[in-house]
Order: C-alpha cells, then sequence, then structure tokens
C-alpha cells in the first residue's frame, strides 16, 4: 500500500487536468454516477468486460466508504479523478471528513476495513492517506501486462471541492468526453424517470455538448454542472469564452433541422460566467414531458 514515490498525481491544483474529475455531494445516489463515469471511460480505452468490472467494484467501494464514513449525519464533497499516465489507470476517491474508521461506525453498513481489503486484493496498486481534514483512497490498474510505472503517490491536495458545487464533471478534451458525459446523463435522466424517448433526447444533448463545446471552452477542459430539480434537470456548460454560448449553438445545428439544442431542449440560456470575467456559460433544461 503504498503512501510515497516519485510520480506526482494530478490533483486539485495541477494544471493539467486528467481524463475525468467529478465532484459532488456525498450521496448514496450518486455512487452509480461515479460508476457510470468509469464505464464509458473504460469504454473508450478498451479494458475487456471483467477487468472493468474489477476496477468499477473497487471504485464503488471506495466512494461507498467515504458515502457511509466521512461525514456522519452531514453531506460534504466526494471528489472522484480518473486518470491514464504511465500506461496505467489511476483512480483517487477524496473527502474532507473526519478521517478513515476501520471499526464498525454507529452508521449502518459493513465495516470500512471489509471495503479497503476488496479494493486491494482487486487492484493492482493501492494505497491510502488520511486524518482530521480528510481522505484520499487512490487505486491503480496497469492497462498493459508488462507495464512499468514509478510508484504510486497518494497526497490529499489543500484545495477542497465545494459541496454547495453539486454535480460538476469535468472532462479532458478528446473523444472520451463522450462517452463519460452520456452514460452519466442518462443515469440522471433515468432517476428523473424520463420515457425512453426523453432519455434518447438527453443522450443526443449531452453528445452533441461533449462533440461542440470544447472548442469554445477557456481552457480547453470540458466542465459540465447537473443541477437536478423536480421536473427535470438542467445541464450547465461552461465557462466558455465571451461569444462562446451562441457559437457553441451555431457548432451544434444539424442541414436541413437547424439547431440540435434548441430542438430537443426545454429552455435554453447563455448566461454570465462566475468563474470567468466576461466568459459565458450556457444552460440546457430537460424536463419530463407528458
Amino acid at each position: 500500500m503504498p503512501s510515497n514515490g516519485t510520480s506526482e498525481p494530478t490533483d486539485a491544483g495541477s494544471a493539467v487536468e486528467p481524463d475525468v474529475r467529478l465532484r459532488l455531494p456525498a450521496l448514496p445516489e450518486n455512487v452509480p454516477l461515479v460508476r457510470q463515469a468509469l464505464a464509458g471511460l473504460a469504454d473508450e480505452l478498451g479494458i475487456d468486460q471483467a477487468r472493468a468490472s474489477d476496477m468499477k467494484i473497487a471504485l464503488t467501494e471506495a466512494c461507498t466508504n467515504a458515502v457511509m464514513h466521512a461525514y456522519g449525519d452531514q453531506v460534504g464533497p466526494l471528489e472522484v479523478v480518473m486518470e491514464t499516465s504511465d500506461n496505467r489507470l489511476q483512480l483517487a476517491v477524496r473527502d474532507r471528513g473526519h478521517g478513515m474508521r476501520p471499526l464498525p461506525s454507529e452508521s449502518e453498513g459493513p465495516p470500512l476495513g471489509f471495503g479497503l481489503a476488496l479494493i486491494a486484493s482487486l487492484s493492482d496498486e493501492f494505497g491510502i492517506v488520511g486524518g482530521r481534514h480528510g481522505t484520499e483512497v487512490r487505486i491503480a490498474f496497469f492497462l498493459d501486462s508488462s507495464s512499468e510505472a514509478p510508484p504510486l503517490v497518494v497526497r490529499l491536495p489543500e484545495t477542497a471541492a465545494s459541496a454547495s458545487e453539486g454535480i460538476v464533471l469535468s472532462l479532458a478534451c478528446g473523444s472520451r468526453a463522450g462517452a463519460v458525459l452520456g452514460r452519466v446523463v442518462s443515469l440522471v435522466a433515468a432517476r428523473a424517470d424520463f420515457s425512453i424517448d426523453r432519455l434518447s433526447d438527453a443522450q443526443i444533448v449531452s453528445d452533441a455538448i461533449a462533440g461542440a463545446a470544447v472548442a469554445h471552452t477557456a481552457d480547453g477542459t470540458l466542465r459540465v454542472g447537473i443541477e437536478e430539480h423536480a421536473s427535470g434537470f438542467d445541464l450547465v456548460v461552461g465557462p466558455l469564452v465571451a461569444g462562446g454560448g451562441d457559437s457553441l449553438l451555431r457548432a451544434t445545428q444539424l442541414p436541413g433541422l437547424g439547431g440540435l439544442l434548441e430542438r430537443l431542449a426545454d429552455r435554453l440560456d447563455v448566461e454570465p460566467s462566475p468563474e470567468l470575467e466576461g466568459g459565458e456559460q450556457l444552460r440546457a433544461g430537460l424536463e419530463l414531458r407528458a
């Protein structure tokens, strides 16, 4: 269970964005969203089904441990990072709770130690660091049986995710973004009780955003917030550069059909970005339909 070494993992303060970063409240219903994001990434990496299953089980256990043990009766932030480097897939699960307790807690659920033992048995490398300011569990899987890599580094970044952000998905530019975002959005649509047709609309909207938005982002990273409400959910894309909202809408137009997002979304608003001075964000609302 290595806890130090020479290679630096990507963290919240790094200038290099990992393949996938998820920030979301540490709630049981959000664990499947993380699992779906990993499933999309594993598909794009061409990982075989059995190996991908091990990865998803290990990540699910790490997230469940954080949900069950990190915050007691409170709801705090959960951050999950997925990155490929040195021919291995690294998964980091971070919380800002009061530290890990390997003995049974007062909450329902299995003792923490059982989950960690399962993670260790499924992964190629596994490390944990924790204390009163939070915990990071880092899991690594080699993508090639002959892989060699520097020792795994486990280090809790100083920058903490905010619980008030809701669900925020950050994706490095490239073809993997569509598969990951599509999986997450499809699950959000399903738990909003969307019909099959409406779920398909949500999938098409997410694919269009993934394919066109990166060119209009401020730093080449696609960030999508997901805000759930009683009638559906909003996808908030940004920060975009000035004029990026309208440019994104134009980029998703289809010959003879017009604007794809305009046809499928119930609401479209270009708003000032709270993160980038002079920048914008695009809000696409998707709602239940009779």
